[in-house]
C-alpha cells in the first residue's frame, strides 16, 4: 500500500535555513501531486497493493508503466529528501557514518567538495544521493526522476536539485542551497542509522 506522505516536521520548523513558503509549496504542490498521481495510476493498473518502493522497481523500463514510474519515483525520492533533514541539522557527522566518510573520501572537507561538485554538475533537474552500495559509500547524481534505489543502492541521504526545491529562497543560486543543506539541514543521525542497518546485515 502507498501511505499518505507526512512531513517529519512542521513547515516553519526549518527556518531560516528553509523557509515555510518553500517547504509548504514543495510538499503540497509537488510531493502530494506525485503521490496522488501514483495512487491513481497504481489503481488503474491493478497495482494499488504494492509498496511505493516496489512500484518504483517494478515499473522501471516499462513503456506501459512509464508515467507510473515517473510519479512513483518522484514520490519516493521526496520521502527520502524529507528524511534527510532535521531541525538543527547540518555540520560534520559523527558515529559510523563519519568513519565511513573518512575512509571513503579522506575526510569530511573532501567529502563536502565531492558532494558539492557532484550536485553542481547536474544540468537541469535531478537528484544527488549518498548511498551504500558494494560495501562502500557512493555519491550518485541522477537526472529527472531517476533513483539509485532501482540499482540496489541503499539511500542514506537525498538532495532535491529540481529548481522548485530552492528557487523561492535562493533564486538560481544552487550552490547556496547546497551549502545550507550541508551546514544547517542535513540529518546525519538518520544517515548513520541507515548505515548501521547496512553494516549489521553485512556482519
Amino acid at each position: 500500500m502507498i501511505p499518505l506522505p507526512v512531513l517529519p516536521f512542521a513547515p516553519g520548523d526549518l527556518e531560516p535555513a528553509m523557509s515555510r513558503d518553500t517547504l509548504s509549496f514543495h510538499f503540497s504542490r509537488h510531493h502530494i501531486d506525485h503521490y496522488e498521481r501514483t495512487l491513481a495510476l497504481a489503481r488503474h493498473f491493478g497495482l494499488a497493493d504494492r509498496a511505493l518502493e516496489d512500484l518504483v522497481r517494478e515499473s522501471r523500463g516499462s513503456r506501459r508503466l512509464a508515467a507510473l514510474h515517473r510519479h512513483a519515483a518522484e514520490a519516493c525520492n521526496h520521502d527520502c529528501f524529507w528524511r534527510s533533514m532535521r531541525i538543527g541539522g547540518g555540520g560534520p557527522p559523527r558515529g559510523a557514518i563519519a568513519v565511513a566518510i573518512d575512509e571513503r573520501f579522506g575526510d569530511y572537507r573532501r567529502f563536502v567538495r565531492r558532494f558539492t561538485g557532484a550536485a553542481a554538475s547536474v544540468f537541469g533537474n535531478g537528484w544527488l544521493w549518498l548511498t551504500w552500495y558494494g560495501g562502500r559509500l557512493r555519491i550518485v547524481a541522477t537526472r529527472g526522476c531517476e533513483t539509485p534505489l532501482v540499482r540496489g543502492h541503499t539511500i542514506l541521504l537525498a538532495l532535491d536539485l529540481w529548481e522548485h526545491a530552492y528557487y523561492l529562497d535562493h533564486q538560481n543560486r544552487r550552490a547556496a542551497y547546497i551549502r545550507v543543506f550541508l551546514e544547517e539541514l542535513v540529518d546525519w543521525e538518520a544517515a548513520d542509522a541507515m548505515l548501521g542497518g547496512c553494516l549489521a546485515v553485512a556482519a
